[in-house]
């Protein structure tokens, strides 16, 4: 962890994926993003108690199936940014309602460019933290299907991320990224920042294995 740490100093914007799952039957509702946009947090986690940088975990969430907005989708835990609330205050909030993780626990290290296309309604601003130890994570059912703890070697391993070129009327060309989880693929808004926290930590982009 110390590399991440190290990276975000200077100004820079092992195990198989574990599954906390929910009982069937929980639901509840959601809010959506509004108009001040949405905050997440990245939380890097030690795949160990070496808290060694070869083994470094990503937490994630698989959004309820019953959400209006990206039901089932792979994302950080994060959500919209209450009337005069601080971004940072607004991820670590909802990191804490969504799968119990509380702000003492996360040492935030930085953040990275916040994401905003045309027909995005609000931006996305994503900040990094560190978990301090291996904190017990529990999804709040009214809003998460099940929490995944990636480790970082499993989404760059080969065959795991591609990327494709797309295009909508009105709007210009961007490239979408994609990684593979087997049950899951993470895509969209959640890959392109994930993709940046690789591009922050290696200092290069990920490979795709084969031209696009």
């Amino acid at each position: 962890m110390g590399a991440a740490r190290r990276v975000f100093a200077a100004g820079a914007a092992g195990t198989g994926t574990q599954r906390v799952q929910v009982a069937a039957g929980e639901a509840g509702e959601a809010g959506e993003a509004g108009a001040a946009g949405a905050a997440v947090l990245i939380v890097l986690v030690p795949c160990d108690e070496r808290d060694s940088d070869s083994a470094v975990s990503v937490v994630l969430i698989r959004r309820a199936a019953h959400l209006r907005a990206n039901p089932g989708e792979v994302a950080f835990p994060g959500g919209r940014i209450e009337p005069g609330e601080d971004p940072l205050a607004a991820a670590l909030r909802e990191a804490e309602e969504e799968v119990a993780l509380t702000p003492d626990a996360v040492e935030v290290l930085g953040e990275l460019s916040s994401l905003a296309r045309p027909r995005r309604s609000a931006p996305i601003l994503p900040f990094v933290g560190a978990a301090r130890g291996r904190p017990a994570l529990e999804p709040n059912p009214d809003e998460v299907d099940c929490v995944l703890v990636v480790p970082l070697a499993e989404l760059v391993a080969p065959g795991r991320y591609w990327q494709e070129r797309w295009d909508r009327a009105g709007d210009p060309a961007w490239t979408m990224h994609f990684f593979d989880l087997g049950e899951d693929v993470i895509w969209g808004a959640t890959a392109e920042m994930l993709h940046a926290l690789f591009l922050c930590l290696l200092g290069r982009r990920v490979s795709p294995p084969f031209p696009s």
